[in-house]
Parts: C-alpha cells; sequence; structure tokens
C-alpha cells in the first residue's frame, strides 16, 4: 500500500483529515466523497474555507486547482491515509476481522470473551458497541468509516490492547473502510439473502465479501465449510484457510442445545474436545466453531476457553425472559429469512405449547427478503404477530404488504402496526408453555421512523409486560 508521493507529503504535516466538510479545521485534509445522496465535491469552497490545506479529490472543480489532488479513489486513498495518520495501528495489534451475513456479532463476542479469559486485552468493534475492556468508546455500528476505524484502533492500542475482534460489512469492504488494515485472521461465517438493495445480487455480494480474503494481508483465514460460499472461498484459499463444519480443519462431530446452554464436541488436529456453553441455539454451532478454530489454531489452552464459553453474553441474540405465567419470551436480533429461520426452528424443536412470533422488515432495504422472512416465520410457527421494525422513510403497511405475500395461511397472522402493541398482543395470547419470540431489533434501543431515531427497546417494553418475570440467562 503507497500513497502518492504529494498525499503522503500532506498527510505527514496533516493536523487532521475528514470527508465532512463540517469536521474540517485548521490543517485539516478534505476527501471529497460521492456518496448516495451527497457528492463532497459540492462542498470543497467550504472546506477551504474552514481552513483545509488540501482537498483529494476524484474530479477538478474549477477555482481550486492549486489545493486539488486527484486520485481515481477518495475512499480507497482515505483509508489508506487514516491507516498513516494514526500510525498503522494495525500493524501493533492482532485484528480479527468477521464477516459473513449473520453470527457476526455473536462470533466476535465469543472470540472477546475467549481473549479477556486468556489474560489479553481485547478490543471489540461491532453492531452493538466498541469497546475495550468495560470502556465503551463508542456506540455500535457494524463498521464504521475509515477515520473512525483507524483512530479506534489507535485509541484501544494507546490503552493497552494486544488483540481488537471487528466485524467488518460487506459495505464496508465495497466501500474500502478497513482498507490498509493488516489482520491476524479473517473468518467468514456464512452467506444467505441480505442487502441485495445495495449489492443488487447474490454474487456481487459474495464477492464485496470475499474481498476480506482476496485483497487484504493476513496470516490465515477461518471458513465455514458447510456454507455454499465459503466451500468457493476454501476451494480459492487452499492452504492460507482452515475450514470449520461437519467436514474441515474443525469437525463438529455432536451438537446438543436447552434452555439450560449447549454442549459441542469438535475434533480439531486429531484431539477431540467437549465444550459447554451458555449459548441458546442450534445456530450456536456455527458461531462457537468459528471462534474455536481461531482460538485452538493460536494455541489458546482448551480451559481457558471452556471457562470463556460458560459465561459469553451477547445484547440482543437469544435473549430469554421466564413470565411468571409459566411462558417464555425470547427477543433476537434476527432479521434475514435464514436467521429468522434459525432461531425458530431452536424454538419450535425446545417449545412444550404454541409458537407465536412477532416480526417486521426494515424499510429502505432489501425488499426482496421480505416475503421470505415471512415465510420463514410461518414455517415454524402456530401465530404470526406482523409489525414495524425500523421503517425508515418507507411506509410501514407497504413492508407488512410485502411479508404478507410470503404467508400463505393468512389466518394465523395478525397485523399491528404499532410495535409496542404487536409485542403487548402476543404476551396477552400466550398461555403456559408458549413460546413468544420477537424478532429484528434485538439490542436496538430505538425505533427508527421518518429518519427520527425514537427510544425503543423490545427488552424492556417486555419486562415492563411480564412483571415479575425473569431473564433466565
Amino acid at each position: 500500500m503507497d500513497l502518492p508521493e504529494d498525499i503522503l507529503k500532506v498527510v505527514l504535516k496533516a493536523k487532521g483529515i475528514t470527508p465532512n466538510s463540517k469536521e474540517v479545521r485548521e490543517g485539516f485534509i478534505f476527501f471529497a466523497i460521492k456518496g448516495t445522496n451527497f457528492d463532497g465535491h459540492d462542498f470543497i469552497r467550504e472546506a477551504f474555507e474552514r481552513g483545509a490545506i488540501a482537498a483529494v479529490v476524484e474530479k477538478y472543480v474549477e477555482g481550486f486547482e492549486g489545493g486539488l489532488l486527484k486520485v481515481d479513489s477518495t475512499r480507497k486513498v482515505l483509508a489508506e491515509s487514516a491507516h498513516l495518520f494514526f500510525g498503522e495501528p494495525s500493524k501493533k495489534l492482532k485484528v480479527v476481522g468477521v464477516t459473513g451475513t449473520n453470527g457476526k456479532t455473536t462470533t466476535t463476542y465469543v472470540l472477546e470473551r475467549i481473549l479477556r479469559e486468556a489474560g489479553l486485552r481485547a478490543g471489540l468493534v461491532g453492531t452493538v458497541q466498541y469497546r475495550l475492556g468495560e470502556k465503551v468508546l463508542g456506540d455500535g455500528r457494524t463498521t464504521p468509516e475509515p477515520v473512525t476505524w483507524h483512530g479506534t484502533l489507535r485509541r484501544m492500542l494507546d490503552m493497552g490492547a494486544s488483540h481488537v475482534v471487528a466485524e467488518v460489512s460487506s459495505h464496508a469492504l465495497d466501500q474500502y473502510r478497513v482498507w490498509g488494515t493488516e489482520f491476524e485472521a479473517v473468518i467468514f461465517t456464512n452467506l444467505t439473502q441480505d442487502h441485495l438493495d445495495y449489492h443488487g445480487d447474490m454474487e456481487s455480494y459474495f464477492f464485496s465479501k470475499r474481498r476480506l480474503f482476496t485483497d487484504y494481508n493476513y496470516d490465515f483465514a477461518v471458513v465455514n465449510s458447510d456454507d455454499p460460499y465459503g466451500r468457493r472461498l476454501l476451494e480459492e484459499l487452499g492452504r492460507r484457510a482452515l475450514g470449520y463444519g461437519r467436514e474441515g480443519d474443525l469437525r463438529i462431530i455432536d451438537f446438543e442445545t436447552d434452555f439450560e446452554g449447549s454442549k459441542l464436541t469438535v475434533e480439531f488436529l486429531s484431539k477431540v474436545f467437549e465444550f459447554r456453553s451458555n449459548l441458546i441455539g442450534d445456530f450456536q454451532a456455527y458461531n462457537l466453531s468459528a471462534a474455536l478454530t481461531y482460538a485452538l489454531r493460536v494455541g489458546i489452552d482448551p480451559e481457558v476457553i471452556q471457562r470463556a464459553l460458560e459465561s459469553v453474553y451477547v445484547p440482543g441474540r437469544f435473549e430469554v425472559y421466564r413470565s411468571p405465567k409459566g411462558f417464555l419470551v425470547i427477543v433476537d436480533y434476527a432479521h434475514t429469512p435464514d436467521a429468522i429461520d434459525n432461531v425458530l426452528r431452536t424454538v419450535r424443536r425446545l417449545a412444550k405449547g404454541r409458537v407465536i412470533t412477532v416480526f417486521g422488515a426494515g424499510g429502505n432495504r432489501d425488499r426482496g427478503k421480505r416475503p421470505l422472512m415471512g415465510k420463514a416465520a410461518e414455517r415454524w410457527s402456530d401465530l404470526l404477530v406482523v409489525t414495524s421494525d425500523n421503517p425508515r422513510f418507507e411506509n410501514p403497511k407497504r413492508i407488512i404488504g410485502d411479508i404478507l405475500e410470503g404467508i400463505r395461511q393468512r389466518d394465523r397472522a395478525v397485523v399491528i402496526e404499532d410495535r409496542r402493541e404487536a409485542i403487548s398482543e402476543a404476551v396477552n395470547m400466550a398461555r403456559e408453555g408458549d413460546i413468544v419470540t420477537i424478532l429484528g431489533k434485538g439490542h436496538e434501543e430505538y425505533q427508527e421512523i421518518g429518519g427520527v431515531k425514537y427510544p425503543f427497546s423490545d427488552a424492556e417494553v417486555v419486562k415492563e409486560m411480564i412483571q415479575g418475570g425473569t431473564d433466565v440467562l
């Protein structure tokens, strides 16, 4: 990775770098990024008025030729510049990047817990939050913009971190948000339909994910060998990658799960290991196996791993609450067809009574997955309460209508647009032995409607409605 000489010189003397003209201060470099809604080239004048010493652009703008540095990709050069500006922190850290449609958050939390149990200072960057130990450094976004990304790595390094475990989204890879990062390991969980509003089709979606394994420097890769796209990666990467699954370098021999937790038996390097975890759900076999493959590969003691797996907490992922009336409520972030199928398959198997599912779909996102979400929810549920998720700028009624197209037996579905009322209806319907599953928002503490984020937490609403109930975990 080599910056052009003219940009290298100005980065080395800059006081700051930013793609946001309103953040520019004296001595900053401004990077003009062309986005979906705005073009940074339209804000070059503002950047110079605020004190920018240069603007990195993809096209010249009349009147500013003397202060412009033209490149092919401002996104890419911004990330390279951020990497350099913050002292190339990833070269001094062991960074583990986790990508895939589902399981990223849980896998990163498991890995962080194992590393901390091993006595290592491990940072976490992902959907829920950015943190080092108990110190929260920022609100969560699956993968932040380059300045925040490299800046956060720098902060964690300065605070004594040796490792950082991070979720890396397909959007981030497509937009070069983590470009310049040196990884110790990269992990692929799975690929199922999501984000096609952005990527267009599954092949483009896959190729965005694939970049983490083909375009970056890393020591080794960990890949789900049971996933069709994972198998494609394994074939391409050869000995650079370790596979995990029913067949692979880490082989899943047996897995059991109930409301007490899970037991996983695996074979790695001709040795058989049995681990127990407090995590619940059939799908956890893969999240745990991804983390185990990394941990065993780098030589962490199995006893240390076992201690870590007993106390993993992942906000908004299969959180279980018990009502005094004898039914359970589960809150989970599942918001793709595959994730809904995985969560509800486990719920169906463990339920003594009916399965009542509350869910919606996000607005201004992949519209094609909505009927598939409805189909997956109907498959495992006795009753459905279709509601609003984060409609954003889209009409909630249209979103719900798209979901209903995938539900064949409409008499099993109740439509209640207001999410609080929907949860209330499901809880009021529940009887002893039933399981109410609330999907889509998980850890989120807001509902985004018309561009405004209103305070809202599925978990807090559940606790309020089943007063006296307890969190099973």
